[in-house]
């Protein structure tokens, strides 16, 4: 099951010294993905992000 805590985040997608793609949440810079294309290095995000989430949720006051 996705969490969808929020409908936009921003990504700094960076290429690697291995010809890879980092993506990278600017509000959590420790959530990173990576592929060898920026989908790829998305959905690699999405994942890590979707773990460290796990019961939490995102919340704005």
């Amino acid at each position: 099951m996705k969490i969808a805590a929020k409908s936009t985040y921003d990504l700094l997608i960076k290429s690697q010294t291995d010809r890879t793609l980092k993506a990278a949440l600017l509000s959590l810079p420790e959530c990173q993905g990576i592929g060898n294309t920026e989908t790829e290095a998305i959905e690699a995000l999405d994942q890590i992000f979707q773990v460290r989430l796990g019961n939490a949720r995102i919340m704005t006051l």
